[in-house]
């Protein structure tokens, strides 16, 4: 999954059907203005949300479509 993220998020959650959760820090693409976080969803895995927080670890969006 890759998620081009507002100018705050500093990270992303995955968090699977099973429970079982992933985090990835939103980075610069090297020699653009493109920032991004990215991570591998295993085969049999099945998104339940996805969260996307500041630096501070506040939450700033929580998106369960998908189902």
């Amino acid at each position: 999954m890759v998620a081009n993220p507002e100018a705050d998020v500093a990270y992303g959650v995955l968090t699977f059907s099973d429970g079982s959760s992933v985090k990835a820090a939103t980075v610069c693409v090297a020699g653009t203005d493109y920032r991004a976080w990215a991570t591998p969803i295993a085969n049999g895995k099945a998104i339940a949300n996805v969260d996307q927080y500041d630096a501070h670890q506040h939450q700033l969006t929580y998106d369960t479509n998908w189902r």
